[in-house]
């Protein structure tokens, strides 16, 4: 697995990282600006809405020009942004469109991942900060891991649905409790990737005295040791454990990071939880595994294509629970993963260093405080 960019040491593994050390400014009406001019900030969303939750007025009370467009190709993209001053993307920006920009100064995007945000080194040589929200639904992610293990475990769908359709009230249905190989209290929790995400998903560990093992290269061994998580290989954490959860970004090194011959390592009796990213996981590898008695189950918040296919044979399979890559979801932090971009693009506009940075070594290039 080859490393990411990241603004410190420390947070190096999940897409709950990539933090820097500065923070948020709101700005001064009018701006601070160059020239005393008003930067112009381009939102690309595909509804035009952008300001319910006062995302907006942070960008306005700061003194910048707000545009919001529903721009959605190559060609509209690059005619929507060419004089931006920042962008606020709701959607993905191609490699093309970053080597168009020659006024803009940040890119800041209101989610985790930035696997669809493409020419990153582009925009490092330009002088591009580009900007991520890593930390704002670290809780809400760690909790709906559990959420799925134990819907898994506990087989808390078929049940329900048993009830619904009458079962339990009919003498004739037995009820779909399936097989149920361990509980989760004292179990063998491997994690795949340790930052942000994987320790808080470590630290609710503790209270089912889970026994705690991950795999993370680049997060020192200090970290793993502060946690009281025990430091291992993915073949040792795929080999050992009854839960494997992942939490990596996606990128060239993680892509398909979990197929065949990963499967082939992990107990029959375990299961996979995935709420990073989907193509981490060889989707054809996994429906093979489940199929095959590789292993037991599948809790996923993530699949290869989204929406996932309604033929997917994953849909049909009683020991696998799906969510529409809802994990994250929560309104408090809803709010605040929408209203960060604008905090970060007033704090790169006026000067200062924003908050999370997904590109580090574009701030030797700006004198930001």
């Amino acid at each position: 697995m080859a490393t990411r960019p990241v603004s410190d040491p420390k947070d190096l593994s999940d897409q709950g990282e990539g933090m820097s050390s500065g923070s948020s400014h709101s700005g001064v009406a009018g701006g601070a600006y160059a020239h005393g001019a008003r930067p112009k900030v381009v939102v690309l969303s595909p509804w035009g809405q952008f300001g319910e939750v006062g995302e907006r007025d942070i960008l306005e009370r700061a003194g910048c020009d707000v545009i919001v467009s529903k721009a959605r190709t190559d060609e509209e993209v690059i005619a929507a942004v060419h004089d931006a001053d920042a962008i606020i993307p709701s959607w993905g920006l191609s490699a093309a469109v970053m080597a168009s920009l020659t006024k803009c100064r940040v890119i800041a995007r209101s989610s985790i991942g930035m696997d669809t945000i493409h020419g990153i080194d582009i925009a490092t040589e330009k002088g591009i900060v580009v900007c991520n929200v890593p930390d704002v639904f670290v809780n809400e992610v760690a909790d709906h891991t559990y959420a799925l293990l134990l819907a898994c475990v506990r087989h808390i769908v078929p049940l329900h649905n048993y009830v619904v359709d009458g079962g339990w009230s009919d003498p004739n249905r037995q009820h779909p409790m399936g097989p149920i190989s361990h509980h989760v209290y004292g179990q063998t929790l491997g994690l795949v990737g340790f930052g942000n995400i994987g320790r808080a998903v470590a630290k609710r560990a503790h209270g089912f005295d889970l026994k705690v093992i991950a795999y993370d290269p680049f997060t020192p061994k200090e970290v793993f040791l502060e946690s009281g998580v025990r430091q291992a290989t993915l073949g040792q954490v795929l080999q050992d454990s009854d839960f494997v959860s992942l939490h990596v970004p996606l990128m060239d090194a993680t892509h398909h990071l979990i197929g065949a011959p990963q499967f082939r390592l992990m107990k029959p009796s375990a299961l996979l939880i995935n709420t990073c990213r989907g193509p981490v996981v060889d989707e054809a590898a996994l429906i093979d595994a489940l199929n095959h008695g590789m292993i037991l189950g599948a809790g996923l918040d993530v699949t290869e294509e989204e929406p996932t296919p309604s033929d997917n044979p994953l849909l049909k399979m009683s020991n696998v629970v799906i969510t529409p890559h809802t994990a994250s979801a929560s309104d408090l932090a809803g709010a605040e993963r929408r209203r960060r971009p604008s905090h970060e693009v007033v704090a790169v506009l006026t000067g200062h260093r924003p908050r999370a940075v997904w590109n580090p070594p574009v701030l030797s290039k700006l004198n930001l405080k």
